[in-house]
């Protein structure tokens, strides 16, 4: 939420009602992109293991620790990455977003991938989010057929998808935009501060083409492909399947090698026992840093609220912005929103009021106020 993690806003907002004798169950929430590794840790417990991927892309050789979570279980158990801080998204609104765009790669998914298969884990989920790298995920597919010993780049789908085949690849993604189209993953790159429209065309067309470059690669015997249709895997829509723009358009690769591209906040909220936790308490508190639309639609809110409607449950939510209105917040089951921050007011002859205050106290105010009001 803005400046401050998710575990600890999920502290803040609990604050006041741990200090007042209530028994509360603290949940750190993800959308699938940034903290998904802590909030599933604070949950599930686990080992961080430390990795290191090169993620340059001024210097290729520059090297970027990366989040990676084993949680021990059944058949090797799971391995949970994340991969914002290898994308890019921090770049946004820099004056290196565009050259980010064009010039960025997704190969550091691949390094992600293969050293959560090498924990052992017989399931990967990888959180995938807004990416200022787009290369359509053409760098991931490169980069694991140099790690896992399959020459060929485009050409080696169908071997790379066979040799892990023994690994169920979930993508947890934090936006259902699909790759290509008015309405994919290259077209919202023009919104971005940074980048502009010209760039996100560029974006577009180049993706474009490496995905039919993809689709009509050789066959085994030298001969055409056989189409996506006939092929023994799913059909991946890259104008059409929702989610398969996540990462730059690592979602779309990951799942033609036969993984699923799944809504990352309720990836998150099943790893976390949110579903089965809401049958057990009398509110639901979430937020998130804007409640926009999307918020509601695909976000933690929305994640919340769902899990907290089928036992009646209500849920408050708050964010740094309000975006949205009661009726949009009912639709997903939250019964009112609140600001972090109440709007400033103006002072005397008009003056300015007070200047913002801490993250973390906001939280907290807010926190103390939702008990006085919800508190049974």
């Amino acid at each position: 939420m803005g400046p401050v993690s998710a575990v600890d806003a999920t502290r803040g907002l609990a604050y006041g009602w741990v200090e007042a004798g209530h028994d509360v169950v603290e949940r750190p929430m993800s959308d699938g992109a940034a903290e998904l590794v802590e909030s599933v840790r604070h949950a599930r417990g686990g080992e961080l293991v430390p990795v290191v991927v090169r993620a340059g892309v001024w210097d290729p050789d520059e090297q970027v620790p990366a989040a990676l979570l084993h949680v021990p279980g059944r058949a090797g158990g799971t391995a949970y990455v994340e991969t914002s801080a290898v994308l890019g998204w921090d770049e946004v609104g820099t004056r290196t977003a565009a050259r980010l765009v064009r010039e960025g790669t997704t190969e550091p998914v691949a390094d992600l991938l293969v050293a959560a298969v090498e924990t052992g884990a017989a399931r990967v989920v990888v959180g995938l989010g807004e990416s200022a790298v787009h290369d359509g995920g053409i760098g991931l597919l490169q980069r694991l057929g140099v790690l896992l010993g399959e020459a060929g780049g485009l050409a080696a789908v169908e071997e790379l998808r066979h040799r892990l085949r023994h690994v169920q690849i979930d993508v947890a993604a934090a936006t259902d935009r699909p790759l290509l189209g008015l309405h994919g993953a290259g077209a919202a790159l023009a919104q971005l501060p940074g980048v502009g429209p010209a760039v996100a065309q560029e974006a577009e067309r180049r993706v474009g083409a490496l995905v039919d470059q993809v689709g009509s690669r050789p066959g085994p015997d030298g001969g055409p492909a056989p189409s996506l249709a006939s092929r023994p895997r799913p059909v991946v829509r890259p104008t059409r399947d929702p989610g398969t723009g996540a990462g730059g358009g690592s979602a779309y690769v990951l799942a033609m090698l036969g993984g699923r591209i799944l809504p990352g906040a309720e990836v998150v909220a099943a790893e976390t026992a949110l579903p089965e936790l809401a049958g057990g308490v009398d509110l639901v508190v979430t937020g998130c840093t804007t409640l926009d639309g999307t918020a509601m639609h695909t976000g933690v809110v929305a994640a919340a609220g769902q899990a907290a409607m089928a036992y009646g449950v209500p849920v408050v939510a708050v964010g740094e912005q309000v975006q949205v209105s009661r009726r949009d917040g009912a639709r997903v089951g939250v019964s009112a929103t609140y600001p972090i921050r109440d709007a400033p007011t103006r002072g005397l002859g008009g003056q300015p009021g007070p200047p913002p205050g801490d993250p973390w106290d906001d939280i907290v105010r807010r926190g103390e106020r939702i008990r006085r009001t919800w508190a049974l």
